[in-house]
């Protein structure tokens, strides 16, 4: 039963493909706060897919947040223009050429790197979802990449109002 939960809330959460930055926003957060809460009792196909459907309410989000903050905007498109193929990449090249900035473009504003962060620590949950053995400790990692996300969610919205 509680496993459904992640599936009735991702589909509530699809509903709102035409709503503004800050319902995306505010979207994204429930579906981490409750992805998060979750990490336990969900099997690990049911992480992965809740961590790739904040991947792509990131995308949604992040053109806007381009535009109320320019100077991240080439950073911001590298980042999405990546994020399908991080789902997709070991944890090491994830961790170098996305969480260390490896294959994005050097940026002075920190505010770009709470952006691209929204969009990096689900994909890395999605690749630990599909790479990993389902383990107590995996699962810990995975509450930590989806912690991180809420901590900088905070940030982000502040830069798009």
């Amino acid at each position: 039963m509680k496993n459904v939960l992640i599936a009735l809330s991702l589909s509530c959460l699809t509903a709102s493909a035409a709503a503004s930055s800050s319902d995306l926003l505010d979207n994204y957060g429930k579906l981490a706060q409750l992805t998060t809460q979750q990490i336990n009792t969900a099997s690990y196909q049911e992480v992965g897919v809740a961590s790739s459907k904040l991947v792509d309410i990131a995308k949604q989000f992040l053109p806007a947040f381009s535009l109320k903050n320019p100077v991240c905007k080439e950073y911001v498109d590298a980042v999405m223009k990546a994020a399908d193929t991080m789902q997709k990449i070991s944890l090491e090249e994830i961790e170098a050429d996305y969480h260390h900035d490896g294959k994005l473009p050097k940026v002075a504003d920190g505010s770009c790197y709470h952006a691209k962060d929204l969009l990096v620590h689900p994909a890395t949950v999605v690749v630990m979802a599909n790479k990993l053995k389902d383990t107590k400790a995996n699962r810990e990692s995975m509450a930590a990449e989806l912690y991180e996300v809420i901590a900088h969610l905070g940030a982000v919205k502040q830069a798009v109002k």
